[in-house]
């Protein structure tokens, strides 16, 4: 493997993260360029990465970019690379966020709001069915119980109006209950977890020493500065627990943020949720980044940074700390059965943003014809969702 300096790292990531979009997508970009192009890594080690990402919270893309950047150029790269990623996405949401915050009263920012918000409908049913077929890949007992504890999450939060929080956690638990008792996860072994178990490590990496914790030291400091301001207090402390809990990442973690944002904070309406989500669909980067919108709205530009630190730092920190271990970890059986769990209810919870959503966004046939437009290009002719959203914009200036 070829070796590379930190500065054309930092300038590799954030090339990936000004033109990548859509998940699947910025994955395969990044592999082709860390793999492929630049040779810094083996594809054994970034499917390494990408397995462990995948049962960590957080976005999926952010998580590996740090891995790759721990391999690499040790906390420097694990702390730089993934803040370089998400820096072009951070500056389009916040100019987008001023407009829309200043000039969201126009009649044609209102047009287009209007047909944005059903996209974001479409897009969040191409996703429930997406990431639905990832979970319950078929109809045996294991996933009969997966969507049990869906239907439950469902009905939890819709209909009970339960704190969201209590229900990840008992999906966690109902996971752990239907599963670890029995023998259903005891063989199973993806290519990569048992290419982790038997072949040594392509990518070495010097132990870390006193001077490699210095960017962990200004980080803990920029964030105890934040903890300190009124202002950013709360951001910080929300943002850090959404993080937390952000099991399956992009579209799964829609409820959770909502549910902190619009319901517990007020901080926005349910119609400015929406087209902060649309917004984060505009610009490149995961899904994530409507962090920095809401921090936009509450603090202004200090308070989009400290949001958009906040939700991705807990996924990062959990990245490094397994990184050297990522084998042993995502093959443990309490991991396997408490993340199907998690996600299981994260579909559930998806399905009942998407009909609320529904109800706010989807109000006139000008908005069910785009509805209608979307999920024919997405899910029947299976297009990029790029030209989904310029074909929206479009529509929705002629239309509304």
């Amino acid at each position: 493997m070829k070796k590379t300096s930190l500065s054309e790292l930092l300038r590799t990531t954030a090339y990936i993260g000004l033109v990548g979009y859509g998940g699947p997508a910025i994955l395969a970009l990044m592999k082709k360029t860390f793999v492929h192009k630049k040779e810094w890594v083996s594809e054994k080690e970034f499917m390494n990465a990408l397995s462990l990402a995948q049962v960590l919270p957080g976005a999926t893309g952010v998580s590996v970019i740090g891995y790759i950047g721990f391999k690499l150029k040790k906390l420097w790269g694990a702390i730089l690379a993934p803040l370089f990623y998400i820096l072009p996405a951070t500056i389009f949401m916040i100019v987008l966020s001023w407009v829309y915050f200043t000039y969201g009263n126009l009649s044609f920012v209102k047009a287009l709001f209007a047909g944005l918000g059903s996209l974001v409908v479409a897009l969040l049913v191409n996703a429930t069915l997406i990431l639905g077929r990832s979970v319950f890949k078929k109809i045996d007992r294991k996933d009969i119980k997966g969507l049990v504890i869906g239907v439950v999450a469902f009905i939890g939060i819709y209909f009970l109006k339960i704190n969201i929080v209590w229900i990840i956690f008992a999906s966690g638990s109902l996971g752990f209950l239907f599963y670890y008792f029995t023998r259903e996860f005891e063989d199973e072994k993806t290519d990569t977890g048992e290419a982790l178990l038997s072949e040594p490590k392509t990518l070495k990496r010097e132990p870390l020493s006193a001077k490699d914790f210095i960017p962990v030291i200004l980080v803990a400091l920029i964030f105890l500065t934040g903890l300190l301001l009124p202002t950013t207090r709360n951001i910080i402390t929300t943002f850090l627990g959404i993080g937390t809990l952000a099991f399956g990442g992009g579209f799964t973690t829609i409820p959770l943020i909502q549910h902190q944002v619009v319901d517990v904070h007020g901080w926005l309406s349910v119609k400015q949720f929406v087209d902060g989500i649309a917004l984060g669909q505009i610009t490149p980067g995961p899904v994530f980044i409507t962090a920095t919108f809401i921090g936009y709205h509450v603090t202004a530009i200090l308070g989009a940074l400290f949001a958009t630190l906040a939700i991705f730092a807990p996924s990062l920190t959990a990245m490094i700390a397994l990184a050297d271990i990522h084998g042993r970890v995502q093959n443990l059986k309490i991991v396997k059965v408490v993340v199907k769990g998690f996600l299981s209810g994260f579909i559930g919870l998806l399905v009942a943003v998407t009909l609320q959503f529904a109800f706010k966004s989807l109000i006139c046939w000008q908005a069910w014809l785009i509805f209608v437009l979307s999920i024919v290009w997405l899910l029947i002719l299976k297009k990029d969702s790029v030209w989904a959203i310029l074909g929206t914009i479009l529509l929705s200036l002629i239309l509304f």
